[in-house]
């Protein structure tokens, strides 16, 4: 049997990646301090009860992912790699390697965010003059102790960040931006305790 030749007509699209490196606190945190990151780097987030590393395709390498990959497996410490590629505004295809388990690909809708707080949810765009100033007042007013912040991507391609009151559960507004990395240190620069969080796995 022979496989279809490719057809050339079909268009091709970069789509966007984001990659967690997945361990327990500790090693994380000692593989970080031993590679010299900054106490407060903002591509640290919390994930499933655990820390992880994210990069994603808005990133320009992967280079520290691979340090700390080396220094985690250097010290013998448990590890995964998770994977979502945005396919749609809202589906991507969810991937998850880990050692002593099968390779896992699941395509399926993105889990979607809770419904806003009070009214319409406001957007604020990082690369507008008016959207920063309005981002800051709105970071300004908020104890970081009482949200986290969803990372994600637009139906545009565009990064954005979806900020989350704990309790009672409901988003507060949208920021938006070029790219993850200049969102992530926007807010930490407000909210330098603030975490960070992305879903990495099917709805259910």
């Amino acid at each position: 049997m022979t496989m279809d030749a490719a057809d050339p007509s079909r268009e091709t699209a970069k789509l966007h990646v984001s990659t967690l490196l997945v361990a327990s606190e500790r090693a994380l945190v000692n593989a970080l301090d031993e590679l010299g990151f900054a106490e407060n780097d903002d591509r640290v987030i919390e994930h499933e009860g655990r820390f992880a590393f994210i990069t994603c395709s808005h990133d320009p390498d992967c280079d520290d992912l691979f340090a700390l990959i080396t220094e985690l497996a250097a010290r013998s410490e448990t590890w995964e790699l998770q994977f979502r590629i945005d396919t749609g505004e809202s589906r991507a295809i969810f991937q998850r390697f880990a050692r002593h388990q099968p390779v896992e690909a699941i395509d399926a809708p993105v889990p979607p965010e809770p419904a806003p707080s009070t009214g319409d949810l406001p957007i604020h765009d990082l690369d507008d003059e008016a959207g920063r100033k309005a981002l800051a007042k709105a970071l300004n007013r908020i104890d970081p102790a009482e949200v986290f912040v969803t990372l994600g991507s637009a139906a545009s391609g565009r990064a954005t960040a979806t900020v989350l009151r704990r309790n009672p559960r409901g988003a507060i507004f949208v920021a938006e931006g070029a790219d993850e990395a200049s969102l992530r240190a926007t807010i930490r620069d407000v909210l330098p305790t603030v975490m960070f969080s992305v879903a990495m796995k099917p709805p259910g």
